[in-house]
């Protein structure tokens, strides 16, 4: 009984936070976020998002909702997924499950290859001959379970390094999800919800902030000061969606409420096709991001558009089982998502389970 009543208050008072973050976040603190990487869809079998954080499950699900690592009926889970990115930049994933007594639990890394980049400065404005390489990684854990035959809960907690030459920073963020099977009764139904990166503001330190300057309104002679840099926000995120499944076709649904960017609807529609595999399709639109007040120009700017997100657009996907062909439970997930003027990503992913 005490498991039932959690179960309710969890889903009610994440479905009164989802009215909230619709009413009150839209745009609010629009492009002022960054550790953005947290947002790059590191997966292939749930394109741009539809209806993954209801019905994601194992190691596809602990980017879109923890909580469907607790849905896997497998011992272990592992996936390695390639992304080729904009501009030349690659996003590796990779990461394993196991069952640990009532609850699943996970590691995951994710890294961009960003490549090397000329280093520049006030003092050599074209170039110091020397080059640095950005570095960005996230290290994952995940822990989920069930609270009963219907319903999970799922904790993510990511590490987040970003690091450019002589400059890095370090911080927190974390996820939690629910999803449920079964809603009003019908069986095809599922539901999801998940905040993500939620965490305390991250900061950029080190010796590459030091400049030769001289103080204002003081006599003293040119001297090595440090830079204190401004903190910023993690991209915090609240998704919801629902699955739905009819006449062998898998109909899904989100609507991600973002804090810091324009909010998305994105649409995913799946047919399995028995011992092969299955192929999808996924569209994602988002809100027109509205530029604000400006103070202290000429233009009146208050009702023009002036961001289109890279990410809306359609997607395309299939999936492969391997199993006849190697005798193991495995398979293979190829995606084409969408990225604006830089035209679209492919993401090829393995999965493989015992």
């Amino acid at each position: 009984m005490e498991i039932k009543m959690m179960r309710k208050n969890i889903i009610i008072s994440l479905a009164l936070l989802a009215f909230g973050s619709i009413l009150f976040g839209q745009n609010s603190r629009m492009g002022s976020a960054s550790s953005t990487q947290l947002l790059v869809v590191p997966s292939a079998k749930h394109l741009s998002g539809g209806g993954a954080v209801a019905n994601a499950v194992g190691m596809d699900a602990v980017f879109w909702n923890p909580a469907g690592l607790a849905n896997s009926e497998n011992n272990i889970d592992a996936i390695f997924s390639n992304r080729q990115y904009f501009a030349d930049i690659t996003n590796n994933y990779f990461g394993v499950s196991t069952s640990l007594g009532d609850y699943k639990m996970a590691v995951n890394v994710r890294t961009f290859n960003i490549g090397e980049i000329d280093e520049t400065t006030v003092y050599f404005p074209d170039g110091t001959g020397q080059v640095f390489t950005p570095n960005f990684s996230i290290l994952g854990t995940t822990l989920a379970r069930k609270l009963s035959e219907n319903t999970t809960v799922g904790l993510n907690a990511n590490l987040i390094r970003e690091g450019f030459g002589r400059v890095s920073a370090t911080g927190f963020a974390y996820d939690f999800g629910v999803q449920h099977k079964g809603l009003a009764g019908l069986e095809s139904l599922e539901i999801g919800f998940a905040l993500k990166n939620f965490g305390a503001p991250m900061k950029y330190d080190g010796e590459g902030l030091g400049v030769f300057a001289t103080a204002s309104g003081s006599d003293r002679p040119e001297d090595y000061y440090k830079v204190d840099a401004a903190s910023f926000d993690l991209p915090f995120v609240f998704d919801m969606g629902a699955k739905y499944s009819i006449a062998g076709a898998d109909l899904g649904v989100t609507y991600t409420s973002n804090y810091y960017s324009t909010d998305e609807l994105k649409l995913f529609v799946g047919y399995g096709l028995e011992g092969l595999g299955s192929v999808g399709v996924g569209i994602q639109s988002s809100s027109a991001a509205q530029e604000l007040e400006h103070h202290g120009d000429d233009h009146d700017h208050d009702d023009e558009d002036w961001y289109t997100n890279p990410s809306d657009g359609v997607s395309f996907g299939a999936s492969l089982d391997l199993s006849r062909f190697t005798g193991m439970n495995m398979s293979v997930d190829y995606s084409m998502l969408p990225m604006g003027d830089f035209g679209t990503n492919t993401v090829v992913a393995l999965r493989v389970a015992f």
